[in-house]
């Protein structure tokens, strides 16, 4: 172990971190066991058959009960399951633009809202002890369980077909077989809801589900059969709005990896990419060491695989904007990054930028293509020294939006994503997973980190001018920011929905800054019970207050030292027991 210096300065969040990162050339990990003893969150094949089907029946619970009616049947901790989803919708639509996705705000959201669908399930039931995790490296190609008939995901044991089998390719198999995806009214998620009165995304209605092409009366049989301009006996078409952001009009949920609006074979495949050891790359202090080096590594490297670019460049107004605000920044990652490849492609942009409408779509479209279906799409990984040696950056293929793009239909939906709700929140346990993995590793090689919250991102104080000239201060080839190409790309180009975003306007969107309340169309309260028997310094509640929980109390109440639960492959870092077997990426 490391000799530690004799002093450590721990900057306050509203300080600058710079102490904070130089500890890194100094200390190694060491040896710590955390005093709390929190719940355990256990990945889905480890589960017995009995606690399998338990934790199952809570999920149809959550799924069919009404909040108010199941808050005074199972308490207040109890949500219902589309609630909870509209509340994820709640941020993707927020007219500032997306709270919830590609930025620092990713894990803070996400493990809210995990928390909040966790705490719902064990109201129901307390016997299941946490919500249980997928771990995606297991059914990949060439994963531990790809050829294992009773443990792989994809099977009437768990989540049912990898390609769904019913109409229009709904999931009528598994645990969670025909899971009803709901209609849409003011009465149930809008303005006439109970939500409303709390909630201003509720009361604005950010979100209002999406009217199918297609009628119901000929949803469920082939195109040929049916026609709803002329039903049978001149009936009138009916046409549901679904609490999705897409057009289906399937009442179940739907699963299809060769959905045309995904990105096509990532990897080559239409089967999940993704390893053990890509996990823990990203779980490795060596090669990162901020919140944000984190999220850069764990997402996808560029928007235009993703299903909302498909649609958004082919709006009306898309080029000028494409030319006029996103070439200038690219331009500048490509100068940092040196990246032969993308110079290439810069290149040809700038030549189409100034062409017809057809011949820039052309020339996306072909990049689109090569970027998206030759090679695996990957984090990125920042060049560092690390105490004193050159390290070579070695890419994980992209943990975040991979299964998103491989389920393809309602899981490809981000908006409304939670649809898929087992294979959601399994998901992204999976990613918080390594998050708190990252954060335990973290504090152990520097103990500052979890006093400066993890080097969460505290201010606006960087411009493009900085990153050009030091890009090791926080340029990502993701799309995660600052300057964020997905914010530019999915809100710069829809001012009726982002009426309140303008691009270029800050490095971080506002409202995912350390102190900005997450989601607070739709805020966070009461997801900690723990807390109520500790003293937190000031600017810290328990409960969320009025307003709702900001990032920085959802990292202080979930670092490790205080976290109310943590994962099969970290609690040996609480109490002595034997690590199971899976990744872990723990020194």
């Amino acid at each position: 172990v490391a000799a530690k210096p004799a002093t450590l300065e721990v900057p306050s969040s509203k300080e600058p971190q710079n102490a904070v990162k130089k500890t890194w050339e100094t200390l190694q990990g060491s040896p710590k066991k955390f005093r709390n003893k929190p719940r355990v969150r256990r990945e889905w094949r480890t589960l017995s058959q009995s606690m399998k089907e338990k934790v199952a029946k809570a999920f149809w619970i959550v799924k069919e009960t009404k909040t108010l009616e199941g808050r005074r049947k199972y308490g207040e901790n109890f949500n219902n399951h589309d609630d909870m989803l509209i509340l994820h919708s709640c941020a993707t639509m927020d007219p500032r633009c997306d709270e919830g996705h590609f930025g620092p705000q990713f894990m803070t959201f996400h493990r809210a809202l995990l928390l909040k669908y966790e705490r719902s399930l064990l109201a129901v039931d307390p016997t299941i002890e946490a919500m249980p995790y997928w771990n995606m490296a297991y059914d990949a190609q060439d994963g531990k369980y790809k050829n294992n008939a009773e443990k792989y995901i994809f099977t009437n044991n768990y989540f049912g077909s990898y390609y769904g089998t019913g109409i229009n390719y709904q999931v009528i198999d598994g645990l969670f077989a025909n899971w009803p995806v709901l209609e849409w009214t003011a009465e149930r998620f809008g303005n006439k809801s109970y939500m409303a009165p709390d909630n201003k995304c509720i009361r604005e209605e950010y979100f209002k589900g999406t009217v199918p092409s297609v009628c119901d009366q000929c949803c469920q049989l082939p195109k040929a059969l049916c026609d709803c301009e002329n039903l049978p006996g001149g009936a009138t078409p009916t046409y549901t709005r679904r609490v999705r952001a897409h057009d289906d009009c399937s009442p179940h949920v739907a699963r299809w990896p060769e959905d045309p609006d995904a990105a096509g074979p990532l990897g080559g495949t239409y089967e999940i990419v993704y390893n053990e050891d890509d996990f823990d790359i990203c779980t490795d202090v060596s090669k990162v060491q901020s919140w944000m080096e984190w999220q850069d590594c764990i997402e996808m490297s560029t928007f235009m695989c993703s299903q909302r670019f498909g649609y958004i460049s082919g709006r009306p107004g898309f080029q000028k904007i494409f030319v006029q605000d996103i070439l200038p920044e690219m331009k500048k990652r490509v100068l940092a990054s040196r990246d032969p490849y993308f110079d290439k492609a810069l290149r040809a942009l700038e030549d189409a930028g100034s062409s017809s409408a057809d011949v820039f779509q052309d020339v996306l479209k072909k990049l689109v293509k090569e970027i998206c279906g030759d090679y695996m799409l990957y984090g990125y990984l920042r060049n560092r020294k690390f105490l004193g040696h050159e390290l070579k950056t070695t890419l994980p293929r992209f943990f975040h939006s991979q299964a998103h793009i491989k389920f393809g239909k309602d899981l490809l939906d981000v908006t409304t994503s939670p649809n898929e709700a087992a294979a959601f929140t399994g998901y992204h346990s999976d990613i918080d997973r390594s998050s708190l993995t990252w954060m335990i590793n973290a504090e152990k090689a520097n103990p500052a980190m979890a006093e400066s919250f993890w080097l969460y991102p505290v201010n606006q104080r960087i411009t493009p001018e900085q990153l050009l000239k030091d890009p090791q201060k926080g340029l990502g080839r993701g799309i995660s920011g600052p300057f964020a190409i997905y914010d530019v790309l999915a809100c710069g180009n829809d001012t009726s929905t982002y009426y309140e975003y303008s691009v270029g306007e800050s490095p971080w969107l506002p409202g995912t800054l350390l102190d900005d309340v997450v989601n607070s169309g739709f805020a966070f309260k009461n997801l900690f019970d723990n807390c109520a028997h500790s003293d937190p310094p000031p600017g810290i509640t328990c409960d969320g207050g009025k307003r709702g929980y900001t990032h920085k109390e959802i990292l202080y109440w979930t670092s490790p030292e205080r976290a109310e639960y943590t994962y099969d492959t970290l609690e040996h870092h609480y109490y002595d027991v034997e690590p199971v077997e899976s990744s872990s990426g723990a020194i």
